[in-house]
């Protein structure tokens, strides 16, 4: 029969990292360059086509809004119930953010001037407006 030894898998270990550099010694191939990493800043054009609105205490914050045509507007809920931001112009509303829960957020880009009335359908007493220009 056979002896068979077993080898503690610290040597194990020691011998494949030492492999392992050997290899990338040998490779005479130039490694990439690294990607380029996006800035997680964003630039101060973008940040002027963005607009947040709170949803708190039952109101929409700050009401009214104006803002320049193609901006961005984020509605973010704060409350801990459930609210919506919905046209008030007609059927089918001109846009609806569906049920938004706690610190959830929905955001639209209002790309035409105009004024641009909304509530919420939960709480209709809740309204607001943002005027496009």
């Amino acid at each position: 029969m056979p002896i068979v030894r077993l080898v503690p898998i610290a040597a194990i270990a020691a011998l494949s990292i030492a492999l392992v550099r050997v290899v990338a010694a040998a490779d005479p191939s130039p490694s990439p360059a690294p990607a380029a990493v996006a800035s997680a800043a964003p630039s101060a054009a973008a940040a002027e086509k963005t607009v947040n609105v709170k949803i708190e205490n039952f109101a929409y914050s700050p009401d009214p809004i104006t803002v320049a045509a193609g901006t961005k507007v984020v509605f973010k809920n704060y409350d801990t119930v459930a609210h919506t931001v919905q046209a008030s112009d007609g059927t089918p509303p001109a846009f609806d953010s569906g049920n938004l829960d706690d610190k959830a957020s929905w955001s639209h880009v209002f790309a035409k001037a105009g004024t641009y009335k909304y509530f919420c359908a939960y709480h209709t007493y809740m309204t607001g407006t943002i005027i496009v220009k």
